[in-house]
């Protein structure tokens, strides 16, 4: 796994079975439709909804031992508060976005294991 630290993931859902499955199943669900707000709005360029929405995404990857990606998010964040290009939000958001897919493919891989 690249992206996710299953150990962390035991640890934070107290090694029970069942939370894990639960907090997988719902991560597996509510991540992709955050993607698709941060998506929005920087196609709307709402650098006010941008940072607001990648701030709400970053903290999830405590969670999951994504720490680099909380990074990412973090910067985004960052540069969507500084008014920095939309070009720019863009092709951080396009690391994200792919990185995120990696991610969300190894938390269904990790789901078929619990």
């Amino acid at each position: 796994m690249n992206h996710i630290d299953i150990e962390l993931i035991r640890q934070n859902m107290f090694d029970n079975h069942e939370l894990i499955k639960q907090f997988v199943s719902m991560y597996l669900i509510q991540t992709p439709v955050d993607l698709e707000k941060l998506r929005q709005a920087l196609a709307e360029g709402d650098l006010q909804k941008i940072g607001d929405t990648a701030h709400h995404i970053k903290p999830t990857m405590d969670y999951i031992g994504a720490f680099h990606l909380k990074e990412k998010f973090e910067e985004l964040e960052t540069n969507a508060k500084n008014e920095e290009s939309l070009e720019g939000l863009q092709a951080t958001f396009d690391i994200i976005d792919i990185e995120m897919k990696e991610l969300l493919f190894e938390l269904e891989q990790y789901e078929k294991t619990i």
